[in-house]
């Protein structure tokens, strides 16, 4: 009798073979991919970003109305310096004349004439001194155009990813929330509970509801936004990390913050080259009071020599304007008036600097505590949730506490976005008045640097949990992600999906 032999079924065989060779998780190949995908998506608007931000630096239109004044403050410094140059005057004439002699005469009389000022006590310099100034004045006026341009547009960025992520977060509420109702519904029709569960649920759905509508309202408006400053209309899943170089987070001392601020400034730079170009105006008017001596060389031609004899004159001229006696001193009153003005205006601009550093500075150093105590809590209440996860794959909980830890987990996640893009702007504005945001060249090398990524979120959550529909399919256990810091790489899908 011939020994039976047992043959297992194909679905063991399979299994021990998979026990031997570890673990397949099909959801890491799924990750890959998509990180992948994303990875290519984040490399093209990379580029877009780059470039969209080089050419609102150089082409916004407040950029080129800035230069364009500058351009124009350039004409009336060449046109100052041309008054040094020889004036030349033509000049032609014709009518009728009655003489002693001779009776009633016609006459046809071209001339032409050259005049150089030699000795005008000041006037042409002072002028030439005034113009200097107010081209750079304009110059300074234009980088502080494209300072405010860069940091308009960088907040705008900022803007496109908190509301982005928010939006996301509240829809992963309401998926919670609806895996809830319908629990809340399926236990009122087996009569276990009453429907004031039932209405909360409801009532917290439509709550989240109505915030991922405002967010996305307000993310439609910051995309608008985006797209007036860097030309296209951006994929907020692709767009690159904002990645503030490192030297521009060690923010210094409040003090030493400030002395840069003032040496950096374009905005007091402005303001100084005002007085500069008052003061100037006031040396112009006090010399308009010397006289002017002015070296004349004139050809006349009289065919009849009705009216001049002479054909070619040459000589020095002495001008003396004495006007009315009180119209030079009121333009001296008045450019003296301008000078006080500009010189309040400075002033002005400094404290307004000094507040605006102060602000930016402390609201750095605070948001910084709040991003680390918010990003504890987030951790923390991502720990709750897995740990409720985890009782629940034992039995020992209940999912819609899972839910209700889940949709916690959402509302702090809300809150730690609004501190993390409120910090970076924080640290932007520190920047631009520290004068960081300024194009030193035509490379722009921060530009480079300040979207070097390599496709990590700026926003992106301390703690990532599975999204309602995991939770409903109860995952095997193992699944929770590592923290990195502040940083973690997206893995919903990988939770999900296994």
């Amino acid at each position: 009798m011939r020994p039976s032999v047992f043959k297992p079924p194909v679905r063991v065989v399979w299994l021990a073979i998979g026990l031997l060779a570890g673990p397949v998780h099909s959801a890491d190949m799924v990750l890959a991919r998509q990180m992948g995908t994303r990875s290519l998506i984040v490399s093209g608007q990379a580029v877009q970003v780059r470039q969209g931000l080089i050419r609102a630096l150089g082409q916004h239109p407040e950029v080129l109305s800035a230069r364009a004044a500058e351009e124009t403050m350039g004409y009336q410094v060449d046109a100052a310096r041309y008054a040094r140059f020889p004036r030349l005057q033509l000049a032609s004439g014709t009518g009728s004349t009655s003489a002693a002699v001779g009776g009633e005469k016609d006459y046809n009389v071209l001339s032409v004439s050259a005049r150089m000022t030699f000795i005008d006590g000041g006037v042409i310099g002072s002028r030439i001194d005034a113009a200097e100034a107010n081209s750079e004045a304009s110059s300074a006026a234009v980088r502080s155009t494209q300072q405010k341009v860069a940091l308009d547009a960088l907040t705008a960025y900022m803007q496109v990813l908190r509301h982005d992520q928010k939006r996301a977060a509240a829809q992963r509420a309401i998926d919670a929330l609806d895996e809830l109702v319908r629990l809340e519904k399926r236990r009122v029709d087996l009569g276990a509970t009453g429907e004031n569960e039932l209405r909360l649920a409801l009532s917290r759905r439509a709550t989240f509801a109505a915030k991922r509508q405002e967010f996305a309202s307000q993310l439609a408006e910051a995309r608008a936004r985006f797209e007036s400053y860097f030309g296209f209309v951006p994929d907020p899943s692709g767009l690159p990390d904002l990645a503030l170089p490192a030297h521009w987070q060690a923010l210094p001392t409040l003090e030493a913050t400030w002395l840069v601020a003032q040496a950096q400034s374009s905005e007091l730079a402005e303001a100084r080259s005002r007085i500069d170009n008052a003061q100037a105006l006031v040396r112009q008017q006090e010399a308009a009071r010397f006289p002017s001596l002015d070296v004349v060389l004139a050809k006349t031609r009289d065919p009849r020599g009705v009216v001049y004899s002479d054909a070619t004159r040459s000589g020095v001229e002495l001008n003396w304007n004495f006007g009315n006696g009180f119209d030079l001193q009121l333009r001296i009153k008045s450019a003296l008036a301008e000078v006080a003005n500009q010189e309040a205006r400075h002033e002005a601009a400094r404290l307004n600097l000094q507040q605006l550093t102060s602000t930016a500075w402390n609201q750095a150093q605070a948001g910084r505590g709040k991003v680390e105590e918010l990003g504890n809590a987030v951790r923390e209440a991502g720990q709750v949730l897995q740990g409720r996860r985890r009782m629940l794959e034992v039995g020992r909980e209940v999912l819609t506490q899972v839910l209700d830890a889940q949709v916690e987990y959402e509302l702090q996640a809300l809150d730690y976005l609004d501190a993390v893009a409120d910090q970076r702007i924080n640290e932007l504005r520190v920047a631009r008045v520290m004068g960081r945001l300024r194009p030193e060249d035509a490379d722009v090398p921060w530009v480079g640097q300040i979207f070097a990524g390599h496709g990590q979120r700026t926003l992106a959550l301390p703690a990532a949990p599975p999204p309602a529909a995991a939770l409903a399919a109860a995952p095997a256990p193992g699944t929770e992600d590592t923290l990195a810091g502040l940083r973690l790489q997206p893995s919903y899908t990988l939770l999900a999906a296994r």
